[in-house]
């Protein structure tokens, strides 16, 4: 009787054990071996709810800043090609153009680019920080900077506020680096780019971006 009473009672040990077990099974997760030079490594529960938290906290986030990109792409402004003008200059504008206007160059330079299949481009260097692009004749890109004293066909020039910039031109098409880019209606590869500095247009391009 004393043997049935003493396997009665391990029975009952043993049952408490194993639900005891059990649970501490379930209110765990068990990283698989080889973990940790081969021991096994056990992470409770509320760490790994942290962790899932965390995870869709991200996943809110970038969702967020991309409906935010999303919108500012819809405001943003786009130019009309016959506005894409830099120092009375207008993009496609023909090299005897640029000479009547401008005179002779202070300087000439020449190179074949890839970005115009392998076309020449002549560079026109004058005083007043302008440069010119021009390929078969035609320009392509119109630059200003440093301390120059001409000015977009808006009247953008260099020194001129971002806040302004961005009345007369609206909010730009994308922020590159220090670049604010308004594309062209017509085609997204040509357009204005103001180098901004210190919160002032310190560069400016007009024509192929080189995106």
């Amino acid at each position: 009787m004393r043997i049935c009473a003493v396997v009665i009672g391990i029975a009952v040990v043993a049952g408490v054990a194993a639900s005891i077990a059990m649970d501490t099974f379930r209110s765990a997760v068990t990283a698989p071996p080889g973990v940790d030079e081969g021991k096994r490594i056990t992470i409770a529960r509320d760490a790994v709810e942290k962790t899932l938290s965390a995870d869709d906290a991200a996943k809110r986030e970038a969702e967020t800043l991309r409906q935010h990109r999303a919108e500012e792409q819809k405001s943003a402004s786009r130019i009309a090609r016959t506005a894409l003008v830099l120092g009375d200059i207008a993009y496609g504008a023909s090299e005897a153009d640029v000479r009547a206007h401008y005179g002779a160059p202070a300087e000439i330079e020449t190179e074949r680019s890839m970005r115009y299949a392998g076309k020449e481009v002549v560079e026109y260097e004058y005083t007043d920080s302008l440069s010119l692009d021009i390929v078969d004749g035609f320009v392509r890109r119109v630059k200003i900077s440093e301390r120059s004293s001409l000015a977009s066909g808006k009247g953008v020039r260099i020194g001129t506020p971002v806040e302004e910039l961005r009345r007369v031109y609206g909010e730009p098409s994308m922020i590159y680096g220090e670049d604010y880019i308004y594309f062209s209606e017509e085609d997204p590869t040509i357009g204005f780019a103001f180098e901004i500095e210190y919160g002032r247009v310190e560069e400016i391009k007009m024509g192929d971006l080189g995106l």
